[in-house]
């Protein structure tokens, strides 16, 4: 089976393999690669966010217990901020793997030598 791992490693064997059976896969291996790259890009800010989260979340119950309201109040407003941007990421993740998946399906399985 043709997996991403394959596309990502060594695209122009599978676009030779590919050839063997009269598919130009050129493009469409491009656009898998494309969309790809642009969900582990949305993936890498995704983890960046939940890290900056959780070391907030620890900051709010310190800056409290302190008495220092105001600047709890902020690191909510970031943390809420930063809730918001991963929903917003999360639904382009699920429409880029959706894509991906769909475009998958297309290319054909490769000739086993």
């Amino acid at each position: 089976m043709l997996t991403l791992k394959m596309l990502r490693d060594d695209p122009e064997f599978v676009i030779g393999k590919l050839a063997v059976k009269n598919f130009d896969a050129r493009a469409i291996v491009e656009k898998v690669l494309k969309l790809d790259n642009e969900r582990r890009s949305l993936q890498t800010e995704s983890d960046a966010l939940l890290d900056q989260q959780k070391q907030k979340a620890g900051l709010i119950g310190g800056l409290m217990k302190e008495g220092r309201k105001a600047e709890a109040e902020e690191a909510k407003a970031q943390v809420k901020a930063n809730a918001d941007r991963l929903a917003q990421l999360e639904q382009i993740e699920e429409k880029l793997a959706a894509d991906l998946h769909r475009i998958m399906l297309v290319i054909p399985q490769m000739i086993d030598p």
